[in-house]
């Protein structure tokens, strides 16, 4: 290693050792006399599985509670948070840098509030707000879910001579396992019964979300550092993270585009404390100077900061774009966020955006689309517009986003989109789709006119042109399923339909398999249950139904030639060696209410996994539901689950 590289090194630890100790009740990076008697818990949160019928699932998440060996019950988060647990299908979020005593934690205590829920499903291509119920058929309010580590990895904080030591507490909610949704009743019912899983590392690899107002920067160092505020929260502070700049990061601020070091240097030239940014991170696990202790590094894959993000004088519409008539899109499955009202609302009526000339327009985590304008905002693109708010007589939610007013920037933040659909042939740069699919919505609610040059050539699901441009396709057939990630074509342009900036087929595409049974559930799920793997019994009298979910693709596993073998994923360390990514393997029941808490348990291993669950239906306990997630090979029948969840 060359000196320069070692300084920046040092530079980089001295950074996240200072970081991990600033604001908490400890001695900090300069005492080097005595032990802090505290460390640091990176607190993420995520979805385990996929949204599947959901269009939003918003619910106040109130607290969490570790149990340590020594201190007993400690009160980790204490903040509610409403957390929209869909847009957490391909992320995490990091919720907080929490302060611990050092000790050793073997379970959580999870709290959520249900009392001003908005849930709602898709019915017939729309979202439909749902009736929510407990298993009692009572409105529920506050529920907690009681979850143990796996007992051989538990959230283990070590003595350091300063708050350096960090370590990733990583919690999924899934869906699939958690609810049980009724389509026959009018509106639909969704019965909640939350459950959760917890590790010390994640099962997965998705990018991990920092939002918070900045507080300083270092363009020597390449870091910068901001006060924690995850999901919508705009006042309080869960603690302060330092991000550490790459060379490929990418910055969006004032509508402009900034790649690596030019990125950080402007980023630091904007006013502290009211600059807000949201860094989309990777997670490096790393040493520390102390034995046996261990933090972390979280990298910007991409940042968006100032006013494009939010503000306090316009109020913001994430949603996706089914129709554009002039200047007026139609925005499907649309979440209000009024920042300064801290209003957070889901619009179940189709919302309307105004754009025009002066509309800034970005591209979240891309450097090379091009100029931008209003124009580029075409159907099927999935967006984040700010403006000024309304509403019309019928309800339905208005935002003018064209800059026009003094005080509104009118602004819209393009944001990768996936299509689904199946082959129909390809060619050198481009291919064209049977298009079933856009981010979920079925591809029969889009209008697609005026996307084209000319009416001729407005886009058509039948034959949706896509641009790859020097991708490397996967190998497929036609007829095959493939799901693209990437941007419409500019309005009026088309074609091509779409832009990608990735083409994927079905083994690499995040899938879940979620089988339930009916009545009571069965103590016998399984046909096969071993340390290598399981199967599910599709001959047992309870079976109610199964399901492979990939994005949009729905497959009934009673179509397959053969049950699907499910394996273990293998645990993936860093370059480092240190642990990075785990599987998490849990089984128990949900929770219902404060008083009813009962615990699931978590394990990181297969074999220990199987033992507490032939332990489990020899008693005997029936199982209710199974959800695994993790990806699918056709050709050999396998289900490679980087998690499974068995609910009681």
């Amino acid at each position: 290693m060359h000196s320069s590289s070692q300084n920046r090194a040092r530079n980089r630890l001295a950074a996240l050792l200072c970081a991990c100790a600033f604001g908490l009740l400890a001695a900090g990076c300069h005492n080097n006399n005595q032990d802090s008697g505290f460390g640091v818990a990176w607190t993420t949160l995520t979805l385990a599985d996929d949204a599947g019928p959901f269009t939003s699932y918003l619910v106040t998440v109130d607290a969490v509670v570790l149990v340590g060996k020594l201190d007993g019950a400690v009160t980790t988060i204490g903040v509610p948070e409403t957390v929209d647990f869909t847009k957490l299908q391909n992320l995490s979020e990091l919720w907080a840098t929490a302060s611990l005593p050092i000790d050793t934690f073997t379970s959580a205590i999870i709290t959520l509030d249900y009392t001003n829920a908005q849930i709602s499903v898709m019915v017939n291509g729309a979202p439909v707000k749902a009736k929510i119920v407990d298993p009692s058929g009572a409105t529920p309010t506050t529920v907690a879910v009681s979850v143990n580590f796996d007992s051989s990895n538990e959230l283990t904080l070590l003595p350091t001579f300063a708050t350096s030591n960090a370590l990733r507490l990583a919690l999924a909610l899934d869906l699939a396992a958690s609810n049980k949704v009724d389509l026959t009743t009018n509106p639909p019912t969704v019965t909640v019964k939350p459950f959760m899983s917890i590790s010390t590392t994640a099962s997965d690899n998705k990018l991990i979300r920092v939002r918070g107002p900045l507080i300083n920067s270092s363009v020597t160092g390449g870091t910068y550092t901001v006060v924690v505020r995850p999901f919508f929260d705009e006042v309080n502070s869960l603690g302060t993270m330092t991000l550490f700049n790459d060379a490929n990061t990418v910055y969006t601020l004032g509508g402009i585009t900034y790649v690596g070091n030019s990125g950080l240097d402007q980023l630091s030239q904007t006013s502290a404390g009211s600059t807000e940014t949201a860094a989309y991170t990777t997670f490096e696990p790393t040493p520390t100077p102390a034995a046996g202790v261990t933090a972390g590094i979280f990298h910007p894959v991409y940042v968006v900061a100032g006013g494009t993000l939010e503000d306090f004088f316009t109020q913001g519409l994430e949603g996706d774009v089914i129709a554009r008539s002039g200047n007026v899109l139609t925005v499907r499955g649309a979440t209000l966020f009024a920042n300064l009202a801290q209003v957070i609302q889901y619009e179940n009526l189709d919302s309307q955006v105004t754009i025009g000339p002066a509309t800034q327009v970005t591209a979240d985590g891309v450097a090379g689309l091009g100029p931008l304008n209003f124009n580029s905002i075409s159907v099927g693109q999935h967006i984040v517009a700010r403006g000024l708010f309304s509403s019309s007589a019928a309800g339905v939610t208005l935002l003018d986003s064209t800059g026009a007013a003094s005080t509104d920037t009118g602004s819209v933040r393009i944001q990768s989109t996936e299509v689904f659909g199946s082959l129909i042939s390809s060619a050198s740069g481009s291919l064209a789709l049977n298009l079933q699919a856009i981010e979920n919505w079925p591809a029969s609610v889009y209008n697609f006119a005026g996307n084209g040059v000319s009416a001729a050539q407005d886009p058509t699901a039948a034959n949706y042109l896509v641009n790859t441009g020097a991708l490397t396709l996967p190998a497929a057939a036609a007829g095959d399923p493939l799901w693209i990630d990437g941007f419409t074509g500019p309005f009026g342009l088309a074609p091509p339909d779409f832009i990608a900036q990735a083409v994927n087929a079905e083994p690499t595409v995040p899938a879940s398999l979620v089988v339930a049974w009916t009545g009571t559930g069965t103590a016998a799920p399984f046909a096969t249950l071993t340390s290598s793997g399981l199967t599910i019994d599709l001959a047992n009298a309870a079976f109610g139904s199964g399901q492979l979910r990939i994005g949009a693709e729905n497959i009934d596993i009673k179509t397959l030639s053969a049950t699907p073998t499910i394996v273990p994923a293998v645990a993936q360390p860093a370059s480092n060696g240190l642990p990075l990514f785990s599987p998490v393997f849990s089984v128990g029941p949900g929770a219902t209410s404060v008083a009813t808490a009962a615990s699931i348990q978590s394990f990181n291993g297969f074999a220990a996994y199987v033992t507490q669950l032939t332990t489990t239906f020899a008693t005997p306990t029936p199982a209710t539901q199974f959800v695994a997630r993790g990806f699918y090979s056709r050709s050999s029948n396998t289900f490679t689950a980087s998690s499974i969840d068995v609910v009681l």
